[in-house]
């Protein structure tokens, strides 16, 4: 596991906007994109998501979607409630969902 911690330690990054690149700073937090590792390492992160939770859940790399046969109202309240766990989730680990994501 050396090997994994060395890889995962000392990260920086940037940005680059129209050709302009912003100072390296280093990163403390969040798993390496653009990497074989990266979906691995994410889904070992989210694997206490789906605790407690009812409704359907799909994981793969970094997207994670959940869903219900809502025929009855206490098939709704579970979606609700299921969401709530994983808004909770979220503010704990301190990550932000990208709601804005058209679903077809």
């Amino acid at each position: 596991m050396r090997i994994l911690g060395n890889w995962l330690q000392g990260r920086r990054q940037r940005v680059c906007v129209l050709g302009k690149f912003s100072e390296w700073i280093e990163v403390l937090s969040g798993v390496p994109q653009g990497s074989i590792l990266g979906p691995f390492l994410f889904l070992i992160f989210i694997k206490d998501l789906e605790s407690g939770m009812v409704s359907h859940i799909l994981k793969f790399a970094d997207d994670v979607k959940i869903f219900e046969n809502a025929v009855e109202v206490m098939d709704r309240n579970h979606l609700e409630r299921d969401l709530d766990v994983i808004v909770d989730w979220t503010e704990n680990w301190q990550i932000r969902m990208n709601t804005a994501k058209n679903v077809k």
